[in-house]
């Protein structure tokens, strides 16, 4: 059985003479948390709507477990869990109430799921208090909770943290991790928080101008955004050598272009460059170099372009 969940291959949607998606081409696998990242305008909330059908491509192929006719998605989407933009609650009802209609409305028979469901995300204290007086973020994890109601196999959060406090953030960022490990739940989760996202999600997407720019693993991103010492010379297996030796270090790593990384001593550039130097190493480079996590992501799409 294919572990591909979703598929798109040169998906495309405009609105009016705006490009939205630009012939996009994605794979989501299962099991794992992707980070839908881009600025405002960049495509995210397009490419989620039309996953879950409330919009339409103008062209391109779109799959759900390997299924793409309009019948099939129609039927695989019922395999999907999710919150785009604004939760759809009704103000006058009470969490529990808002929960017993969506029950309904789905048919799903099990009412307990419903008490599940507002344990998993800390409303289970609601009582009756009614919608209109929740609070933004309560009103995000009620929306949460009722994306779960069917316990999903793929589940797809637009700005989930929108509103709540740090407190809040780290109950939603352990959901969506024990949803994935002990559920086995797939989560898209689009934010602009980017150091929530880097702290909740296993793989990355980057959007920008309606274009998937870039993919990677939190293994690729830590390796792309950790802070060192990049050195060039003229022999590396020396400079390797020496570098160990007399600086006491295995935090060395050497990349496919030549260029050596050094993880220690970050606040002494001259005492590498002494050690080189009295070792008669010719250098060409030495320079500190990595992002922070903010600095890569808005060199990847934009930065302040989209200001």
């Amino acid at each position: 059985m294919s572990s591909v969940i979703l598929e798109t291959q040169a998906l495309t949607k405009t609105y009016k003479r705006t490009i939205a998606l630009d012939h996009i081409d994605l794979k989501i696998e299962k099991g794992k948390i992707y980070g839908f990242i881009g600025q405002n305008g960049a495509g995210k909330t397009t490419l989620l709507r039309l996953v879950t059908g409330l919009s339409f491509p103008d062209s391109g192929t779109l799959s759900l477990w390997g299924k793409s006719s309009d019948s099939q998605l129609q039927e695989q989407r019922k395999r999907i869990g999710c919150m785009i933009e604004t939760p759809a609650l009704f103000p006058s009802l009470t969490a529990r109430q808002n929960l017993e209609v969506q029950r309904i409305q789905r048919g799903i028979p099990d009412k307990a799921i419903i008490e599940h469901c507002l344990n998993l995300v800390g409303l289970k204290e609601t009582g009756k208090k009614r919608v209109r007086n929740f609070s933004l973020g309560m009103r995000q994890r009620l929306g949460i909770a009722a994306a779960l109601l069917h316990m999903p196999e793929f589940l797809i959060l637009d700005e989930p943290v929108n509103g709540l406090d740090p407190a809040g953030i780290v109950e939603i960022r352990n959901l969506l991790k024990a949803l994935n490990k002990e559920y086995g739940i797939t989560i898209l989760v689009s934010s602009h928080i980017l150091e929530e996202l880097y702290q909740t999600a296993s793989e990355f997407i980057l959007i920008d101008n309606g274009k998937i720019i870039e993919e990677l693993s939190d293994r690729e991103l830590n390796e792309r955004c950790r802070r060192h010492i990049a050195i060039r010379t003229k022999d590396t297996e020396k400079a390797l050598l020496v570098l160990e030796d007399r600086l006491d270090t295995e935090q060395l790593q050497l990349m496919p272009d030549g260029t050596i990384r050094l993880y220690d001593c970050l606040d002494d550039l001259e005492k590498v460059a002494a050690v080189l130097s009295d070792a008669h190493l010719l250098v060409t480079g030495l320079t500190l170099s990595g992002d922070t996590l903010e600095d890569y992501f808005l060199s990847k799409v934009g930065g302040k372009s989209h200001d």
